[in-house]
């Protein structure tokens, strides 16, 4: 069993009104099942928690948006062996049959709770071109704040695990604490503190004997000055991956009866 793990007592909210991005600064302790979260000063990094998304009222479920208004602030691209494809088009709600896809998603695609606000990104990595297999990423050039320590993100995956990147050198990104849709993973980013340089998260294609394309949820990326105490739990992870994969196969049924 994982143990409760307090990161801090002093707490930055960020708003989850997808037009406004403004931090608060309040002494409470939020505490689920004995845990306690913390976002944290994100230095010119912007929309981390992809709440400033623009999707128009009239946006049907796989209708497709600038990725300049679904993703505000981040680079949306796919790559093989040998080519990189800019994704100028996101899908909205969009649940992958097997190839590549960059998706916004709100509650109606995927469930997410209360701390997650209305939006979260689902990077799905498969074919793009013909049988060509093709990562799905986003990226963002920003500064880390000084003081940094650690690299929060609530995340999911199936398929091949993620990879997630500064200016090209690997974190690794370890679990924190498990839900019932995702798990909150920590990093080591203490060397990159104050520097500038590109943040990326990348989902690669699934093997080629795998099923069905590999899927990344991301949400609430936040930088901490808190160190990364991980417990890592094997069997939780692979039940939250596995709920992952069937949440996938439940929507794609719906979809094919629709």
């Amino acid at each position: 069993m994982m143990k409760a793990i307090e990161f801090e007592n002093e707490v930055t909210l960020v708003s989850h009104d997808p037009f406004m991005n403004i931090s608060r600064l309040f002494h409470t302790a939020v505490t689920f099942s004995a845990f306690t979260f913390v976002a944290h000063a994100q230095g010119t990094f912007q929309n981390l928690n992809f709440e400033s998304a623009n999707i128009p009222s009239s946006t049907a479920i796989d209708d497709f948006l600038p990725a300049s208004e679904a993703i505000p602030n981040w680079t949306a691209y796919f790559t093989s062996t040998t080519t990189t494809v800019p994704a100028t088009q996101v899908a909205y709600d969009g649940i992958s049959g097997g190839g590549g896809v960059i998706s916004i998603v709100d509650s109606k695609a995927y469930p997410l709770d209360d701390t997650q606000g209305n939006y979260a990104v689902i990077l799905f990595g498969g074919p793009l071109i013909g049988q060509t297999p093709y990562s799905a990423s986003i990226s963002q050039s920003g500064t880390i704040p000084s003081g940094t320590e650690s690299l929060f993100m609530d995340a999911n995956s199936f398929g091949i695990s993620p990879v997630v990147t500064f200016s090209g050198q690997a974190i690794s990104m370890v679990p924190i604490q498990s839900f019932p849709n995702y798990t909150e993973y920590g990093g080591d980013i203490s060397s990159f503190a104050g520097l500038t340089g590109t943040l990326s998260f990348t989902e690669p294609p699934p093997p080629a004997t795998g099923p069905g394309p590999s899927a990344l949820f991301l949400d609430n990326i936040s930088f901490s000055s808190t160190m990364v105490t991980p417990e890592p739990d094997p069997v939780i992870l692979m039940g939250i991956a596995g709920a992952l994969f069937a949440a996938y196969r439940r929507l794609l049924g719906k979809r094919s009866r629709s």
